[in-house]
């Protein structure tokens, strides 16, 4: 099992949406942490989040699928979809590393 607590995509990409409230996510947003310090808090629109592999820097996309993230699904589940909700993308702790990502 991955030490990334990634394994709530499924419950994530659909269950935990506010699909049923109508409201429609505005932005992608995304924050990584390196200890106690930010250092990338990111407001996006969130059609962005349809090409998010594009977005993220390669070391970092190295950090996420090392933790067998399949951010590659995630990004096709997302493009395919014509209405993105409010929902968590995914979330990563990998060391003093933590990556999240979702929509709002």
């Amino acid at each position: 099992m991955s030490k990334c607590p990634y394994t709530w995509f499924k419950s994530i990409m659909g269950k935990t949406t506010n699909k049923d409230s109508g409201e429609l996510a505005t932005q992608l947003r995304v924050t990584v942490f390196h200890g106690e310090e930010e250092r990338v808090n990111v407001s996006l629109p969130a059609k962005s989040a349809r090409w998010l592999v594009s977005l993220i820097p390669e070391g970092v996309l190295e950090t996420i699928r090392s933790e067998g993230i399949p951010l590659d699904e995630i990004q096709k589940n997302l493009s395919e979809k014509d209405i993105l909700y409010p929902q968590g993308i995914f979330y990563c702790l990998s060391g003093t590393k933590k990556i999240d990502v979702w929509l709002e």
